[in-house]
């Protein structure tokens, strides 16, 4: 594995700025639509491309616990997105890192298991589903985390499984969820009609490729792929695992500024990016500023995919960080009301 440079930021691989829309409120969630430039490479979401033919499987042989194998026989090059959840099998996973699957081809991906308490053997010939939900951006930005610490000391870039189980277990408790095999899928389910009623008003729209979660007072995370019709396909998954951040959300009466969120976007798409060999197609790329983490795919010169967090302390730095916001001072361009989202 190359551990990568550090020698350009994202916006080096946008074709023109991204546009923010109005937002849209429901309850503790707030969601910013993003809009950016026209795609150039075509590639079907993971979703579409079980109902095609393609399959996640374990590893033959027994199976691994941070491992799945893709299978990918149909004509259409495939976006596996980081955090998107796949049910069944010997136990539930969630992807560590996004990857853009060739046409035709089989792929080992690095993934963590996030329901500790499952391990059926019986199972390890059986395909897996796609989930409803993405994994939470608290869960999310914790994988982003270790893997760019991963990618940062030369190797590959993986999660803590260890702390992947913990915020599994940590939220569960908190919403009340009594998984029998301490499943993340179950504790959505636990709040499934709760959720639901956050996300119904929240549609994606056309030339959408992007959102903004703001929850609590603060912007929780940016999600954004290049392809609309693929952001589309993922935009219920990503939305539901905003919602089970928003429900523990500490109620607060701060509003977060338009222009908060345009200086959140600022910065990630400013931010030096450490660029490596990725998974199938592109390259795979992590960053990390004072106030936030990100990570993402760029292939054929284009972003296709990007990932962006609050900055989350390592627990002994967290007395020496700063604890307001840091960020960029550089606009981003917002439409007016009348032009509905796209500049």
């Amino acid at each position: 594995m190359v551990q990568g440079t550090a020698e350009s930021s994202i916006s080096a691989y946008l074709g023109s700025p991204l546009t923010l829309g109005e937002p849209v409120k429901s309850g503790p969630l707030a969601v910013y639509p993003v809009f950016g430039p026209d795609p150039k490479q075509t590639y079907i979401s993971l979703k579409e491309a079980i109902g095609k033919g393609l399959t996640v499987k374990e590893l033959p042989g027994g199976g691994s616990v941070r491992d799945l194998v893709i299978q990918n026989p149909i004509r259409h090059n495939v976006l596996v997105f980081e955090g998107e959840e796949v049910l069944g099998a010997q136990q539930n996973r969630t992807f560590d890192i996004s990857v853009l699957v060739p046409a035709g081809s089989q792929l080992t991906v690095p993934v963590s298991c996030v329901e500790a308490g499952r391990w059926d053997g019986s199972r390890n010939a059986e395909a897996f589903e796609a989930s409803p939900q993405a994994a939470h951006p608290k869960l999310r930005g914790e994988k982003v985390k270790h893997s760019l610490r991963a990618r940062m000391a030369g190797l590959e870039a993986r999660a803590d499984q260890s702390e992947v189980w913990r915020e599994v277990g940590e939220r569960s408790a908190m919403i009340g969820s009594q998984s029998r095999t301490g499943s993340l899928h179950d504790a959505y389910e636990t709040r499934r009609t709760q959720l639901n009623r956050i996300t119904s008003p929240i549609k994606p729209t056309k030339d959408q490729i992007g959102m903004i979660a703001v929850i609590g007072g603060k912007v929780t995370a940016l999600d954004l792929v290049s392809r609309p019709d693929v952001f589309a396909d993922l935009h219920p998954a990503i939305l539901q695992g905003y919602a089970l951040d928003a429900i523990v959300a500490q109620d607060t009466t701060r509003e977060v500024t338009p222009e908060e969120v345009e200086a959140f976007v600022a910065t990630a798409v400013e931010t030096r990016i450490l660029e490596g060999d990725g998974i199938g197609l592109g390259r795979d790329f992590r960053f990390e500023s004072p106030s936030l983490i990100g990570a993402g795919l760029i292939s054929g010169e284009e972003l296709i995919q990007l990932s962006v967090f609050p900055s989350i302390p390592d627990d002994d730095e967290s007395e020496r960080r700063p604890r307001g916001p840091v960020f960029a001072q550089t606009r981003i361009q917002r439409p007016s009301r009348r032009r509905g989202g796209r500049a």
